[in-house]
């Protein structure tokens, strides 16, 4: 594994579905030195589809044009930090998928995301033949600031990661980018991401937000 850089990583038409979770279900996936995070009586895990543009690092471009699908929740560190633990990530690029992975830790999986432009927009995960997600939407108007201490706010802006690394060590890496801007979507979701992070399906809507997307700085872990 080579050694650890700083990313900045371009995003456009991000789409985040996120489910409302029974905290313990979400309490099992996550290493045992984090707390999950509830909001409105439950943990909630997402699903993050993204165009990745470009990721470079020091200026260099190091992987272009890709789709890349993280599956994260909402979890409080050792000292209160409030930040994301990664579960699953998806990409059809390798060298987007390797440069992310090694930030997060985290093995790639088997699935492949994929954008398909119909009349409206389509992100799909694809194992093989059999399509294990979709969602299906249209997104428009104004770009608009999410408001602080809003459910948007929780689910949407973090600043902060955690991971395991070698021998057990806790790690905390930062995410800097400008505000989120969030338009208007209107969405239908088949299928869901929970299994495959070991989480049962329960009868739940997914909550769905969009943004046209932004530039992401995301620095290396370390211990905190």
């Amino acid at each position: 594994m080579v050694a650890l850089r700083p990313l900045q990583v371009t995003l456009d038409d991000v789409c985040f579905c996120h489910w409302p979770v029974p905290e313990t279900a979400v309490q099992a996936t996550v290493p045992d030195w984090l707390t999950v995070e509830t909001a409105d009586g439950d943990a909630w895990v997402s699903a993050v589809g993204a165009t990745v543009d470009r990721v470079e690092t020091f200026g260099i471009e190091v992987a272009g044009p890709s789709e890349l699908l993280t599956v994260r929740t909402y979890v409080r560190g050792p000292t209160g930090q409030r930040g994301v633990c990664v579960l699953a990530l998806f990409g059809d690029d390798r060298r987007t998928t390797t440069a992310v992975s090694e930030l997060f830790r985290i093995t790639v999986g088997d699935a492949t995301p994929r954008t398909l432009s119909t009349a409206d927009r389509r992100r799909v995960l694809d194992a093989g033949e059999r399509r294990l997600f979709e969602c299906r939407y249209t997104a428009g108007g104004e770009p608009v600031a999410i408001p602080p201490d809003s459910l948007a706010s929780f689910l949407v802006d973090r600043q902060r990661y955690f991971t395991t690394g070698r021998f057990g060590t806790h790690l905390v890496g930062s995410v800097g980018h400008d505000p989120w801007r969030l338009d208007r979507v209107d969405a239908t979701v088949t299928g869901s991401v929970l299994p495959l992070v070991d989480i049962s399906d329960r009868e739940a809507e997914p909550l769905v937000h969009h943004s046209p997307g932004l530039r992401v700085s995301i620095a290396p872990p370390v211990p905190p």
